[in-house]
């Protein structure tokens, strides 16, 4: 049953929680970023520095229910543990892994091979849009967030080239072109741009993964991407968020509307498998484009209960809009 908060019947986004004492955090994310490089999407649950364990530095647990696991429930609670090499050990240590290459070999057949990682998340959700596309369509086409749009355009030359980072069926990208500027769609789903060809005519739209493939650099004066963001796995998004400010001219603008605040997951409701990831709140989406040279000029947060389900949600969105800085 779907509850009134979230359009998720499968919400185990990740397979893996990762639980370690504070003071071994670094260890920990250094065996996260092993763990998604083969194919295994882990969490970390710090549980203190309060833990006394000497045997196993971090604890191991399948994430049945990663919202439980991750607050801190069934905290001693494991499957297995992983025996650090630089961690003293006892020998008899039950379901203990003394290297890195047993503790993979166990994952990999305790889950049957159906491992959960980040392309794999990304595929599910390229193909549910070409499912949902005519859906998402009747839904969004003909409502965009204005006032968001507007704070984007705000300062923008006339003329000024746009990308359309996950433009979907083509409606901002269509609001852009009337209101007389130059974009460019770009997509992961095809199904979404054989939409946009003809609700949008006029408009380039090319097909192309922000995650995967790298956009041309220098190239616009302005990028523009909604939710797109909500798509891209954790481990994924530093890299697909400089991707985009990459293609930006110096002193370009960057415009992203984004949902926040709620737990990610992934949606099951026929052929809509989409997963989404939250940040948390705004300041986490300012700090990122500061890390990237991007000056933060507008944040602006609003709700919306319109979704393709017709699910009672009332979902939060912030804008955040920067300038990329220009060389000294």
């Amino acid at each position: 049953m779907v509850g009134a908060d979230t359009m998720a019947t499968s919400p185990c986004v990740y397979q893996l929680m990762i639980r370690h004492a504070a003071t071994d955090a670094a260890g920990a994310r250094r065996l996260q970023r092993r763990l998604q490089q083969d194919g295994v999407r882990a969490a970390m649950l710090a549980i203190g520095d309060h833990w006394t364990g000497t045997s196993a530095r971090y604890s191991l647990r399948y994430a049945r229910d990663p919202t439980t696991a991750r607050t801190g429930h069934d905290a001693e609670a494991c499957d297995f543990v992983y025996l650090a090499p630089e961690c003293r050990t006892d020998a008899d240590t039950k379901g203990g892994h003394a290297t890195y290459a047993s503790l993979l070999q166990r994952l990999i057949a305790t889950a049957g091979g159906d491992t959960i990682s980040g392309s794999a998340l990304r595929r599910a959700t390229r193909l549910s849009y070409d499912a949902i596309a005519e859906q998402f369509t009747d839904i969004w086409f003909d409502t965009i967030p204005g006032d968001a749009l507007e704070l984007f355009v705000a300062s923008l030359p006339r003329r000024a080239s746009i990308l359309d980072a996950g433009c979907g069926p083509g409606h901002h990208a269509r609001f852009f072109k009337r209101a007389g500027f130059e974009p460019v769609g770009l997509d992961f789903s095809r199904g979404m741009l054989q939409i946009a060809g003809g609700k949008a005519p006029g408009i380039p739209f090319l097909h192309a993964d922000i995650v995967s493939d790298p956009l041309p650099p220098n190239a616009f004066d302005a990028v523009w991407s909604a939710v797109a963001l909500n798509h891209v796995p954790a481990e994924d998004a530093p890299g697909a968020l400089a991707n985009l400010v990459n293609t930006l001219r110096p002193g370009g603008r960057i415009g992203l509307n984004v949902q926040i605040g709620r737990p990610c997951e992934i949606v099951s409701r026929g052929e809509d498998k989409r997963f989404f990831e939250y940040p948390t709140d705004t300041q986490s989406i300012v700090s990122a484009l500061e890390g990237l040279d991007v000056h933060v000029d507008v944040v602006h947060v609003g709700t919306t209960d319109r979704n393709i389900h017709g699910l009672p949600l009332q979902m939060r969105f912030a804008t955040v809009v920067g300038t990329k800085v220009e060389p000294t």
